[in-house]
């Protein structure tokens, strides 16, 4: 532990980096920064380029389109579409990171949050060394377009 209260442990149980080994634990979280936000906090700004690729490790975010939140698409026949609400494991930013464009969507918490954050500059070259976290980054992005209506 380096002293931020961040630790491999707090990663290992994220399933974006589920696959890594414990001493690339410990090299990822010495990557990111720890960032704690209270209720309110607005994390992501819609029409804003991102300044970071952020985690949830802990508290619950809005989704936010247009300031209304955003829903996830049922599923199921007969299911009702219910507002996306972003836990631990969760993470946001990329898509504006990487395109260098503004965010489609503002993220607020509703609760204390606990987050680490990787700086814009530095997800790219991450993500090239940690190829892992890079598949699931992309299985992840392709369960979002299996499930379109989530980001209307």
């Amino acid at each position: 532990m380096d002293g931020t209260g961040l630790d491999e442990v707090d990663l290992g149980g994220i399933t974006l980096f589920a696959d890594l080994k414990p001493s690339e634990l410990e090299a990822v979280y010495q990557a990111f920064e720890e960032l704690h936000a209270e209720p309110g906090t607005r994390l992501l700004r819609e029409g804003f380029v991102g300044n970071g690729f952020h985690v949830i490790l802990g508290g619950e975010a809005a989704w936010l389109v247009g300031g209304r939140p955003a829903e996830r698409a049922a599923t199921m026949i007969g299911s009702l579409p219910k507002p996306v609400t972003l836990r631990r494991g969760d993470w946001f930013g990329e898509l504006s990171v990487l395109f260098d464009e503004p965010s489609i969507a503002d993220v607020i918490a509703r609760t204390p949050m606990r987050l680490i954050v990787i700086p814009a500059g530095e997800l790219e070259e991450f993500l090239l060394r940690y190829p892992k976290v890079m598949f699931r980054l992309l299985m992840g992005e392709a369960r979002r377009l299996r499930d379109p209506e989530r980001w209307r």
